[in-house]
């Protein structure tokens, strides 16, 4: 499932989204940066607001750079007091498929000061993805790959449900071709470095959410003596491989849906309280929608199948601000209208009103695909099912299904499960919230403890990525990393 960083609705997983040491190879195109080509300089136009913007192309093949390009949308906000400017702050929101640019002009809102007056702050579209050309393209409705039951009773139901994922990766493989094997984030840690030499810094400032945090190491292993400062937020862990990615992320929305059920439970002004049993409750809503898909609304065309039920459930648990509103939506499911959480699930899918998708969905599978290791085996995935209908029955166990795509992709991960160590960086921020359902906190415990200069702080709390989420503790030592180099005693644990 999509990781991203998110500010109102988004999507989860993928966690996944999800990863590695461009050094180690799976099979693919080999990561080692090798010469750097010369990098022209960038040529910035005002596009309104105080923000500059331009266009960046990178060779396809950096092996290569003579041939094909990806063109990828730059954005600048310059710093406010250029007389203490440090240099640039380039971010990730995540995803893979979370738009830099668009995040970049909606986060500098939000920023603190300290950021805003010393840095330029920089948002890019990585090869591939949001608004770079080209981008990955697979099909024009998703919905019948949404559509498939996760949970097949029988061989028959086993068969349709890996038909469905054979057809959706052989359409990415239609549609993009060989692009495929060139957007795995070994390329996107060469592309940001171009852009780092482009904006005339002489190492890296950065922040990377989700997602980000994978490409963050990948490119602190690559380039360790290039790196300023690496803020890694909601941390992805590079030794897992995709089937142990799933079971995180299952066992994280899990985890995550349990604690929005007691807070319900809690609260008698919750809409879902349904007389203090909101457990029971849920349960009888996903049985009747397996038994059969619920109208979204009554008397219109659309329906609720498990598909959207995942999606719909588990885009709200992103953020405990959306609670109220799964609230709410679970209640109107409860009572026969699937609507609700439909909305969530097309939210999370990037479904517009008029029955048109963006990209996201897509590109989440094209870049984790060759980022991890799926194994390809299906067998793998019923195994794991079977083990979520005991530790994860209400949201978890519909997790397994949506690896297919990945587990059949056309084209090989590049990289094998290996820890990053990215020796001889300096000290590189990870931050990690206990209740996180897409990263679980493991993930960065985990990172924080491969990086040889890792230092861990800690969210108590529920909710996806921390940085900007309203807690001072983790604002302030965010920043005083970026803009001090100061990095908290090893192990803080924010509250």
């Amino acid at each position: 499932m999509n990781l991203v960083m998110v500010t109102t609705t988004r999507r989860l997983f993928g966690a996944f989204s999800f990863l590695v040491s461009p050094l180690v190879l799976g099979c693919g195109a080999d990561p080692d940066p090798g010469p750097a080509p010369d990098v022209p300089p960038i040529s910035w136009e005002d596009c309104g607001g105080g923000f500059e913007c331009a266009t960046f192309s990178v060779p396809v093949n950096h092996d290569a750079p003579d041939g094909r390009t990806f063109s990828l949308p730059l954005v600048r906000r310059p710093a406010a007091v250029p007389s203490s400017r440090i240099g640039s702050l380039l971010v990730n929101p995540g995803g893979p498929g979370g738009s830099g640019v668009g995040w970049a002009r909606a986060a500098q809102i939000i920023l603190p000061q300290a950021l805003k007056d010393r840095f330029d702050l920089v948002g890019f579209d990585p090869r591939g993805q949001a608004g770079s050309t080209p981008t990955i393209d697979c099909v024009d409705d998703l919905g019948p790959l949404i559509g498939l039951d996760p949970t097949p009773d029988d061989d028959a139901e086993r068969a349709a449900l890996l038909a469905g994922a054979d057809a959706f990766a052989a359409a990415c493989k239609a549609r993009s071709g060989d692009l495929l094997s060139f957007v795995g984030t070994n390329h996107i840690a060469r592309d940001m470095d171009l852009l780092r030499e482009a904006l005339g810094d002489e190492k890296l400032t950065y922040i990377g959410f989700s997602y980000g945090t994978f490409l963050g190491a990948v490119y602190a292993e690559a380039f360790p003596e290039r790196v300023r400062a690496l803020v890694l937020d909601g941390a992805i862990d590079p030794t897992v491989s995709g089937d142990a990615f799933i079971k995180g992320q299952a066992l994280g929305f899990e985890g995550e849906l349990e604690a929005f059920l007691a807070d319900c439970a809690a609260k008698t002004s919750c809409a879902f309280h349904s007389g203090g049993d909101p457990w029971a409750a849920y349960d009888a809503v996903k049985a009747a929608v397996e038994a059969s898909p619920l109208p979204a609304p009554p008397g219109g065309t659309r329906t609720l199948g498990p598909g959207e039920l995942l999606y719909g459930v588990s885009q709200p648990l992103y953020n405990k601000s959306q609670w109220k509103f799964l609230a709410q939506a679970l209640a109107l499911a409860a009572a026969g209208d699937g609507s609700g959480l439909l909305e969530f699930s097309d939210a999370y899918v990037a479904r517009s009103a008029d029955g048109t998708y963006g990209t996201s969905f897509e590109v989440y599978y094209g870049v984790t695909s060759v980022d991890l290791a799926f194994p390809a085996d299906p067998q793998v995935y019923q195994a794991l099912t079977t083990e979520l209908q005991v530790k994860a029955p209400r949201i978890g166990i519909y997790l397994p299904a949506t690896a297919l795509p990945s587990a059949r992709w056309a084209f090989s991960a590049w990289r094998s499960n290996a820890p990053i160590s990215a020796d001889g960086a300096p000290p590189i921020l990870v931050v990690g919230s206990t209740g996180d359902p897409a990263t679980p906190y493991p993930w960065a415990v985990s990172l924080a403890a491969q990086l040889s200069s890792g230092v861990l702080l800690t969210r108590e709390g529920p909710g996806h990525v921390s940085f900007l989420r309203g807690n001072t503790c983790i604002d302030q030592a965010t920043t005083d990393y970026l803009v001090d180099l100061k990095v908290p005693p090893q192990g803080t644990t924010c509250k």
